[in-house]
């Protein structure tokens, strides 16, 4: 079989698991192939999803590893999940070895978000940035760090979990166990929430957005409720690490209104220095997990 340098690639969060091929050139990076399904239930039906796909990939001309970036805790170097609240049944598993053993070829893991933060120092707007804190804003919230250029993990890997800093105090219960974590107040499940509790009608985060934008009072009222959350998040992390940038994405981040909220309150609220933090939009999108989970 000739060789390829095709990588096939994961995105695996909370809500959807996104795939596809990935092959880099000198001019940059092309995503082929690209799928997206809801993220399953259980572990069965999730590890079926990636031998499924790696298989047909397999078929239609093969890649040269596979690599995965997933929601939680990851013990990088042994390819285990250590702990993933916003994904069913897949603590403690070790998928690296799984899909080796279904599939026989390389395997590489990683949390989510460090393979966006990867992504975006290659291709994003943060290149030419030293001190970077990545934020993800989705399902739930993840984040990484970057310290002079290198990714800061932390003594056990989890360093960047700015998700599960805790903003109240016996506040809303969280999938980790604790209570009152930032993600419980920012992210799109968070915000359908507050507008069913302010209303007693479900409705999704992307048309409460949608609607806030044209006006709709009710919508308007869950979007800054919100934006003083994500505000109140994006202080104690300027205060506490001083990065140069934040640089936020996810599903939240393209949410034009209350990223704007959130940084004019931010930046009243934090220490008169940390005003010169820049907070910005990611221009990758849905698809930076996928490549940088490639560049691994």
């Amino acid at each position: 079989m000739k060789k390829t340098n095709k990588i096939l690639a994961f995105d695996i969060g909370g809500t959807k698991i996104a795939s596809g091929i990935v092959e880099f050139s000198q001019k940059g990076y092309q995503i082929f192939d690209y799928q997206k399904v809801p993220t399953p239930k259980n572990k069965k039906d999730l590890i079926n999803i990636i031998i499924e796909s790696a298989l047909n990939q397999k078929r239609n001309g093969g890649f040269k590893k596979i690599k995965i970036g997933i929601a939680g805790q990851i013990d990088s170097k042994n390819g285990i999940i250590m702990h993933s609240p916003n994904i069913n049944g897949i603590d403690s598993m070790n998928l690296k070895s799984i899909i080796k053993e279904k599939i026989g070829e390389t395997v590489e893991i990683e949390n989510d978000v460090k393979c966006f933060a990867l992504a975006e120092n290659v291709f994003g707007r943060v290149k030419n940035f030293q001190n970077i804190v990545y934020l993800a804003i989705g399902t739930g919230i993840g984040g990484a760090i970057e310290i002079d250029n290198k990714l800061y993990c932390g003594e056990n890997n989890i360093a960047g979990e700015f998700g599960h800093m805790s903003i109240e105090y016996d506040g809303r219960k969280c999938a980790c166990g604790n209570r009152g974590c930032w993600e419980k107040y920012v992210s799109g499940k968070a915000i359908e929430k507050l507008y069913f509790d302010l209303y007693a009608e479900k409705k999704k985060a992307k048309e409460i957005a949608i609607d806030s934008a044209r006006g709709i009072r009710k919508d308007k009222r869950v979007i800054k409720e919100a934006s003083k959350f994500l505000a109140m998040g994006l202080v104690n992390i300027i205060n506490t690490i001083n990065p140069e940038v934040i640089l936020i994405g996810g599903s939240v981040s393209r949410q034009d209104e209350i990223l704007k909220l959130a940084k004019e309150e931010a930046l009243k609220k934090v220490l008169i220095p940390g005003r010169k933090t820049k907070i910005l939009q990611s221009r990758l999108g849905n698809e930076a997990t996928l490549i940088g989970a490639a560049l691994l």
